[in-house]
């Protein structure tokens, strides 16, 4: 990725989206069309998984050590789900601005609406809000899981519901057709491009003149 006075890249990415709408599957296919992009590695304190390595799959924690944190504000956001902690460490980000790549974050609604308050500067933060086609089709994704009581199915589909009326607070939308998660990851590259091309005011002066044309 090549910086230039014109812009100033330092994108923080934060792309949402309701469960089984299959961010998962996008963001893994955005990062491998642009390896200019680095997906942040959320902070737990739930059990690794049989596989999963830390600083690679997570920052696993103990609570003690994720409520020190927290006191200690290192983290962008963070939640508590079924008593266990997740969050996204600011360090993330200057590793990214480090290795010269955009930061993509894949968090729920809650911690984009967090992040969204907070000022990164000198990164810029853009929210996509992923969706399916329909709510049919989001509901039969969930049910061909089979991983879930119905009652655990429908309290998943109230909670998307009132996710799905958070999309105000976006600036894109993007929607994943079934079975054709290249084509939302092409989309949303398109617009990571396009914000990377956007026109900084106060970095214009210095692009000017670098062509040996200077202000009167």
């Amino acid at each position: 990725m090549v910086s230039t006075p014109f812009n100033n890249h330092n994108l923080v990415v934060v792309i949402s989206g309701p469960s089984g709408c299959g961010k998962s599957t996008v963001v893994k296919t955005l990062c491998k069309l642009d390896e200019t992009l680095r997906l942040s590695i959320s902070a737990t304190t739930r059990t690794p998984r049989p596989g999963e390595v830390d600083g690679k799959n997570y920052h696993f924690m103990t609570h003690t050590q994720f409520e020190n944190q927290i006191n200690e504000d290192v983290f962008l956001e963070w939640a508590k789900y079924r008593d266990n902690y997740y969050g996204t460490l600011k360090s993330e980000i200057n590793t990214s601005q480090q290795e010269g790549k955009d930061t993509i974050l894949e968090i729920e609604v809650n911690g984009a609406l967090q992040i969204k308050k907070q000022d990164l500067t000198p990164a810029r933060c853009i929210l996509i809000f992923l969706v399916p086609a329909s709510f049919a089709i989001l509901e039969k994704r969930l049910r061909s899981r089979k991983t879930e009581s119905e009652i655990e199915l429908t309290n998943r589909l109230e909670i998307a519901k009132t996710e799905l009326k958070q999309i105000k607070h976006y600036n894109y939308c993007v929607i994943n057709p079934q079975n054709q998660h290249k084509k939302a990851a092409h989309q949303i590259l398109s617009i990571i491009t396009a914000e990377r091309s956007r026109i900084n005011p106060e970095l214009t002066p210095a692009f000017v003149k670098s062509f040996g044309i200077h202000n009167k």
